[in-house]
């Protein structure tokens, strides 16, 4: 069979960007040891193979030299050690992914004559916090007393979910790209992003977080929207505006609005809290319906606790939920409920719609949902009431 002259540069690249381990690669291709060496390739058939195994569209393995790849999206994140991080494959895959969603809704909306956002980019990060928070409440219909609808803060996130749709936000939550589960996100690589749009805003929430943490995270990246820096986030209630540097102006005020949206310092002044900490941090989830951490971040703002007392509560109270997960046991879930999380129904919704009317081809469709056949179409298409 003819075989395929590959750079040898350029299968290295697509090896290392992969992640994969020379010896775990050459294990699966015997010869690659001899492509990189220049002799003979692989054939067509086995280069697809690579191709799929790498995440890399065939195409690109054609080039004379690897590609300068950066990340999609301006880099808000901070690291642990105050230094760099490559970007992983399954970041800037996901980024891509809703690039490409954002891009096509936002042709659809405009198309349709509809109204865009008054909220995108009208926020600048000289305003005061709370002033912000209030605007995004107000817009979201979650001021505290509307929350008593949620019985948990978990169900709070789901509310929290709907109404940032209904505002005009896509929402996207996923924990692996797309949905190979063989390609998990990190959390400790990245929380969340936001892509700014007059028409089509969109946020991604990582779903491998904790649902205390994607509450934070949705409320951050909200903030992003509202001042329209749109970006690549790890932020997280225990990132005190001490611990950033002043080159984080944008985080520290999207961290201090995300706190003011969960929980208004104007009210929980106001509140007679308990002396005892964990009582007091019950009270204000409870109150507010958001976690146990964001309330542990307030007391520290409110004074109730110190740097060091924060820390430590905050590190107990993380191990604590992370154990009570752990715990619960796995249902497996409805794969079509489950789609209904990762995908934006108002997205998924326009997809099929133009898709069943002829406007946008169904291989598109198929793409853009992340589906691979006509029945799971179907069958989603009428999960979502599009067809009956």
């Amino acid at each position: 069979m003819a075989q395929v002259a590959i750079s040898p540069d350029v299968l290295e690249w697509a090896r290392k960007r992969a992640g994969m381990p020379f010896e775990t690669l050459s294990k699966r291709f015997k010869k690659y040891p001899f492509w990189l060496d220049r002799q003979g390739g692989p054939t067509f058939q086995q280069l697809e193979t690579l191709a799929s195994v790498l995440h890399l569209p065939v195409g690109m393995f054609f080039l004379p030299e690897p590609p300068k790849e950066n990340l999609p999206l301006p880099d808000f994140r901070r690291m642990a050690d105050g230094g760099s991080q490559r970007p992983s494959t399954e970041l800037i895959d996901t980024i891509h992914i809703c690039q490409r969603r954002q891009r096509w809704y936002r042709e659809y909306v405009a198309g349709s004559g509809a109204t865009p956002p008054t909220f995108v980019g009208c926020a600048d990060v000289g305003d005061q916090p709370a002033v912000v928070a209030g605007q995004i409440r107000t817009v979201l219909k979650l001021e505290v007393g509307s929350r008593n609808e949620a019985a948990t803060w978990e169900e709070f996130l789901r509310q929290f979910i709907a109404f940032t749709r209904e505002s005009g936000v896509l929402v996207m939550i996923n924990g692996v790209v797309g949905n190979n589960t063989h390609r998990p996100l990190n959390p400790r690589e990245f929380r969340g992003f936001a892509i700014t749009d007059s028409f089509a805003p969109l946020v991604f929430v990582n779903g491998a977080d904790t649902k205390s943490g994607q509450i934070f995270t949705l409320a951050h990246e909200l903030a992003h929207i509202w001042v329209g820096k749109g970006g690549v986030s790890n932020s997280a209630a225990d990132d005190l505006p001490e611990q950033l540097g002043p080159d984080s102006t944008v985080e520290r005020f999207c961290n201090a609005v995300a706190a003011e949206v969960l929980v208004p310092m104007a009210q929980l002044s106001n509140m007679e809290l308990p002396t005892d900490v964990d009582q007091a941090k019950a009270m204000i989830a409870r109150t507010f319906r958001t976690s146990t951490l964001v309330a542990l971040r307030r007391m520290k703002d409110l004074g109730r606790l110190s740097y060091d007392d924060f820390q430590d509560a905050y590190d107990a109270e993380l191990d604590f939920l992370k154990r009570k997960v752990k715990q619960k046991k796995s249902s497996g879930g409805d794969f079509y409920n489950t789609m209904g999380a990762r995908v934006d129904p108002h997205f998924a919704s326009a997809v099929i719609s133009a898709a069943l009317e002829g406007q946008t081809l169904m291989g598109d469709a198929f793409e853009l949902l992340n589906i691979k056949n006509s029945a799971t179409f179907r069958r989603e298409a009428r999960h979502l009431g599009v067809i009956s």
